[in-house]
């Protein structure tokens, strides 16, 4: 075989090695873009939850200033939104242990 022919065939092992890792390259790329995107609109989601909650101008008068039921509903209302936290809290973590229980399966 000719030295010509040997450095053909090198070169162009070169070149598809170099596409193929070009193509991976942009591959996983987009996908970490896709992941960002995502990440972004969770976190963007997030915040203007809390930006609707922060919306009240009017602060809360002093518990010792108000009559005592008002007072309990207000504890009231404010221990069923800490269950509903636990319970949403409560849920993502068993769907990620079954997302990694089912991970070796």
């Amino acid at each position: 075989m000719q030295w010509r022919v040997v450095w053909v065939v090198l070169v162009l092992a070169l070149l598809v090695s170099a596409g193929v890792g070009v193509w991976y390259v942009v591959r996983r790329g987009l996908a970490a873009l896709h992941m960002i995107s995502s990440l972004g609109d969770a976190v963007g989601r997030r915040f203007a939850e809390v930006d609707e909650s922060a919306d009240e101008s009017q602060p809360e008068q002093a518990s010792f200033t108000v009559p005592l039921q008002h007072s309990i509903d207000r504890y009231s209302a404010a221990h069923a939104q800490v269950m509903k936290r636990e319970a949403r809290k409560r849920v993502r973590h068993e769907a990620i242990w079954r997302r990694w229980s089912a991970f070796n399966e």
